[in-house]
């Protein structure tokens, strides 16, 4: 009963080794934790906890001349990040994504880590705390760098994110018509049009390169895509590099990188559903029609989201009814007469483009109550364009 379990404490942790030791490590370095978070929280982004290729759930990190670049895919999407490091060994490693994320993530702020790959392992450790991490061949890692980019071209990177975040969101989601499930990008000469459709609205911000190209060229950059490469881009006007292939799109800026594959498909011709003339036309107070369309969408169906407007003399009168027979109904004087009109909309789609718009006022443009409404700013012109169809009520 008096057995003496000293000896037989199995170690849980085996301590890094010393400079002077070499024990099968293939790689060693001593990063800043904050450093390190920031490339891995752009990378990780990519990177699901559950794939169906094991490797997938990996990041590769790749250690060498003063930095570590890190790497996650998931065969659609890739983005590389570099990390400034102390390297003393160089290597190559596979990590799982998201579980390294959230260790750096827990570890405090201006620490400094220690990072070891050994016997198969990759071991982190700061302080007293210490982890380890299984490992998945290097080779088995897929790299879609190795392209040929046909076209570049610079633009800031603000420009970029505006005209991908003012049309994004008439994305269609898993439309049989694979073209409409992602945005198109137009480019000719310094013009770039983004272009986003989902067959019941459509969304067009156009934005000015900071560098000429020959000819003309359009893509579609799929829907998880374009996600991603809204908070890649970040704020900010210096320029990003544009690559372009015959199927994927690639952005560089800093020390990150961001490759997608593209939708094969030809994207419709915008330019027939957008009204290039209207016959009427007026101009609206954009925050007083948020607030009315805000108020009275309450009480429209959760799932039609039907809204009726109706313009008579100087009153703009927004109505909704559900099937509770709830009803709602408020009016908006406007500063002059305006041709008579009654049609319905989705509110959601309504609410969103007047939202995208950036002006105090914007222009409502129509050819009669069966087409699509053209909604611009007021004093930008093209730069901003949404149409959004009517819907019977």
């Amino acid at each position: 009963m008096g057995r003496n379990n000293k000896n037989n404490k199995r170690e849980i942790y085996k301590p890094f080794v010393t400079d002077e030791e070499d024990n099968g490590i293939h790689m060693r370095i001593n990063v800043a934790r904050d450093d390190l978070l920031k490339a891995l929280s752009v990378v990780g982004s990519v990177v699901e906890r559950r794939q169906a290729k094991p490797i997938l759930t990996h990041i590769l990190l790749t250690a060498g001349d003063g930095e570590i670049v890190l790497t996650g895919t998931d065969l659609e999407l890739e983005v590389v990040a570099r990390c400034p490091a102390e390297v003393q060994e160089p290597g190559k490693v596979t990590v799982p994504g998201r579980k390294f994320l959230d260790i750096v993530r827990t570890l405090p702020a201006e620490s400094q880590l220690r990072c070891q790959m050994e016997g198969g392992r990759f071991r982190v450790a700061m302080g007293k705390s210490r982890f380890q991490l299984a490992t998945l061949p290097v080779e088995d890692f897929p790299n879609l760098m190795d392209i040929q980019w046909d076209m570049t071209f610079l633009m800031a990177r603000a420009d970029l994110r505006r005209a991908i975040e003012k049309t994004q969101f008439c994305m269609a989601q898993q439309d049989v018509r694979y073209y409409l499930n992602g945005v198109m990008l137009e480019m000719s000469g310094r013009a770039l049009r983004a272009v986003a459709a989902d067959g019941h609205r459509l969304a067009l911000c156009a934005a000015e390169m900071g560098s000429e190209i020959s000819g003309e060229r359009q893509v579609i950059v799929p829907r998880k895509a374009v996600a991603e490469m809204g908070r890649f881009l970040g704020d900010g006007s210096v320029p990003v590099e544009v690559g372009l292939s015959a199927n994927h799109i690639r952005v560089s800026q800093d020390n990150l990188v961001f490759v997608s594959k593209l939708v094969d498909g030809r994207f419709p011709d915008y330019h027939r559903v957008i009204p290039q003339t209207v016959k009427h036309e007026v101009a609206l107070p954009r925050g007083p029609i948020l607030e009315m369309l805000g108020r009275v969408g309450v009480v429209s169906t959760e799932k039609f989201r039907g809204i009726r407007l109706r313009f008579q003399g100087n009153i703009l009168a927004a109505s909704a009814t559900n099937t509770d027979r709830d009803e709602a109904w408020e009016e908006l004087e406007l500063t002059g007469p305006v041709p008579e009109l009654e049609i319905g909309f989705n509110v959601t789609y309504l609410v969103e483009a007047i939202s995208a718009l950036e002006e105090d006022e914007f222009m409502f443009g129509w050819n009669d109550s069966n087409g699509g409404v053209r909604l611009k700013a007021g004093k930008s012109g093209d730069d901003q364009v949404y149409v959004v169809m009517p819907v019977r009520l």
